[in-house]
């Protein structure tokens, strides 16, 4: 096998046995790709047979095992269903500045802050936006234009859409956009200070949370787990809670911690897909702690 079935040359395949009815390998460019073997054969023989797989739809798969493979999660299971309507369920960057921000938040990401230098490909460096080649020239050429990367040098290959951009960085003005975009903590002691109950056990694991959450380059994972860590220490403080919140509230604070998929897998929880989700519920759960705690302290 020479080609992913994505559209892109394997350089360095890592092709793992089949495995009952799926195929795994892994493409550099795209990280780790999982295919139904009837979903594979199909495409493998003709790309276009498969229903609704058009070029577009092929970025948009990349673009989907890639952001997996960013994230360090498992990449969902490409069948013929998948690529008929279970991509749709995801949440998938469609307007053009969500994924000019997308581009710039993963080179801030990875050092751009900092200035790192950069080397995109059409073919390729698209994908983290689930773009084309022909869309990721455009976002490049508004990044230029707006004075937020600066490109060192360029080169175009076969027709002009497959360009070679190196030596790119985050100018001031590409940084100052980032972080405006950035969560904004107002309980900036939340982050800094010790919370302390009394209970080395409990504080140590609030810490511990603290940590996987804002570490450098957490996970969506690793901020799941600090959200779960958290939720573990407020169960036991349900009925406490009531004594300075309403038992309507504390109720109802319950339920939204229940109904995202912390701490169950249940179909009727939602997904939290998006950092900024995490986030909201990671500081919810840290200030009523904190809150809790300082009540605590206050009236006994």
């Amino acid at each position: 096998m020479k080609d992913c079935i994505l559209g892109l040359d394997i350089q360095e395949p890592d092709i793992q046995p089949q495995e009952g009815t799926t195929i795994k390998y892994f493409n550099k460019a795209i990280g780790k790709v999982i295919i139904a073997h009837p979903t594979f054969i199909a495409l493998e023989n003709d790309l276009k047979s498969c229903t609704n797989y058009s070029d577009q739809l092929r970025f948009i798969i990349a673009g989907i095992c890639r952001n997996a493979h960013e994230k360090q999660e498992e990449p969902p299971l490409i069948d013929s269903q998948f690529l008929l309507s279970g991509y749709k369920q995801l949440n998938i960057l469609s307007d053009f500045q969500g994924k000019v921000q997308h581009i710039l938040k993963y080179m801030y990401d990875h050092g751009g802050n900092e200035s790192a230098k950069f080397e995109f490909r059409s073919l390729s460096g698209g994908i983290l936006a689930y773009t084309n080649p022909e869309e990721f020239n455009r976002i490049m050429i508004y990044l230029i234009d707006n004075y937020l990367i600066d490109v060192a040098k360029s080169d175009s290959f076969g027709r002009g859409l497959d360009v070679s951009y190196r030596g790119v960085k985050l100018t001031t003005l590409g940084v100052e956009k980032v972080e405006e975009t950035l969560p904004k903590i107002p309980l900036i002691s939340l982050v800094n200070d010790e919370i302390t109950t009394g209970n080395q056990e409990v504080d140590d694991k609030i810490m511990h949370a603290k940590d996987l959450f804002f570490k450098e380059h957490a996970t969506m994972n690793n901020k799941r787990s600090a959200c779960e860590s958290l939720s573990y220490i407020l169960e036991p403080l349900r009925e406490d809670l009531k004594k300075y919140f309403s038992s309507s509230d504390v109720s109802d604070f319950f339920n939204i911690v229940n109904n995202f998929d912390i701490r169950h897998n249940k179909d009727n929880t939602k997904n939290l897909e998006h950092e900024e989700q995490l986030e909201w519920v990671f500081f919810s759960l840290l200030n009523t702690i904190n809150v809790y705690v300082k009540l605590e302290k206050k009236f006994k």
